[in-house]
């Protein structure tokens, strides 16, 4: 988004900020560089307020963005892109550009954690020095222990004193700096007086229900990726934790597994970039717990599926959270209680 297109979605005067990557605006990565952290936030809020503008009167207001606590170098994990190496030592290894058209040669990313940034040079000449006919995607995940270049082998991340061991190439939040936060928020929202349980579709390796244990009599987490149960029962396991049931399957069928009373029940979601999709939502509606927390990196996608949903349930409240600063992309949070 340019400097008008914020200023008009504002409404008001954006505060410039001057930005700290040399490549910005031509790299793609980022998209609001130029603009002051606070300009950021208030212009995702309005994001989310356009988004959700048609459901009524009855729409609470849209709260404030929570922040991420660090807005450089905060991502543990970058993918790199480069095409055909030719041996010729200057072949881009980086990002599209903002035209979406070339590849942007990027020797370092100031969003990216320190740790990965000093493994990046090494990164790019092996890289270089291997001739390939076609291109591919490169991996730096920052782990406990050093920067993972292997998409195969396992990482290790503690939050909030937590320890999670997941599969370096596949899904974890990539902004531990926001994580706590976004822990807190999930925790406000589904942890009510007299919710016992919950249920936790596209559970990952566990790190919602290991982050929110306490809170619950029982909980039963779902992941139709068979290694990200076996990770989540062996972080569970760390911690000495036996109130978690995991088990692989789709979330769709997850509630023909379930004895919780829906009464006292809420289920998290927190599903894909491309959201629930209809399935999901009718068995959800089946099942009709008290709560449903859905949290999501693709706000479109959420609209939608909070459209099959809102004949049955009332949006309580709505929480943006900033786990990509710098960038147009935006994780939102909502509450919505059964009618």
């Amino acid at each position: 988004m340019d400097d008008n297109s914020a200023k008009s979605a504002l409404g008001e005067s954006v505060e410039c900020a001057n930005p700290r990557c040399p490549l910005f605006p031509t790299c793609g990565g980022c998209q609001y560089q130029n603009m002051a952290y606070g300009a950021q936030l208030k212009l995702k809020r309005r994001h989310i307020e356009e988004l959700f503008k048609n459901f009524g009167d009855d729409l609470p207001p849209v709260m404030a963005t929570i922040p991420s606590p660090n807005i450089y170098f905060y991502r543990t994990k970058l993918t790199p892109h480069y095409r055909r190496i030719r041996g010729t030592g200057t072949e881009p290894i980086g990002f599209l550009s903002s035209s979406g058209h070339e590849l942007v040669d990027v020797p370092s990313c100031p969003i990216a954690v320190e740790e990965i940034n000093a493994a990046l040079p090494a990164c790019r000449d092996r890289i270089r020095s291997s001739p390939t006919k076609r291109g591919g995607t490169a991996l730096l995940r920052s782990s406990c222990d050093g920067v993972i270049e292997d998409p195969r082998k396992l990482a290790r991340e503690i939050v909030c004193g937590k320890t999670f061991y997941f599969v370096a190439g596949e899904f974890f939040q990539n902004n531990s700096s926001a994580l706590p936060g976004l822990i807190d928020c999930a925790r406000t929202m589904a942890a009510a007086d007299g919710i016992d349980y919950l249920v936790d579709a596209y559970c990952g390796v566990g790190f919602f229900s290991i982050s929110l244990v306490e809170h619950f009599r029982k909980i039963a987490a779902v992941e139709i990726c068979r290694e990200s149960v076996r990770l989540g029962r062996l972080n569970g396991s760390i911690h000495g934790i036996n109130s978690i049931d995991f088990f692989v399957g789709t979330a769709e069928d997850i509630f023909a597994s379930v004895d919780f009373p829906p009464d006292k029940t809420a289920v998290l979601l927190d599903p894909p970039r491309s959201g629930c999709g209809r399935k999901f939502c009718d068995q959800l509606l089946k099942f009709r717990p008290r709560r449903v927390v859905y949290v999501s990196c693709g706000p479109e996608s959420q609209v939608l599926d909070v459209q099959h949903l809102i004949d049955f349930y009332r949006i309580i409240s709505i929480r943006p959270l900033d786990m990509f600063p710098q960038t147009k992309h935006i994780e939102n949070i909502v509450l919505l209680e059964l009618r």
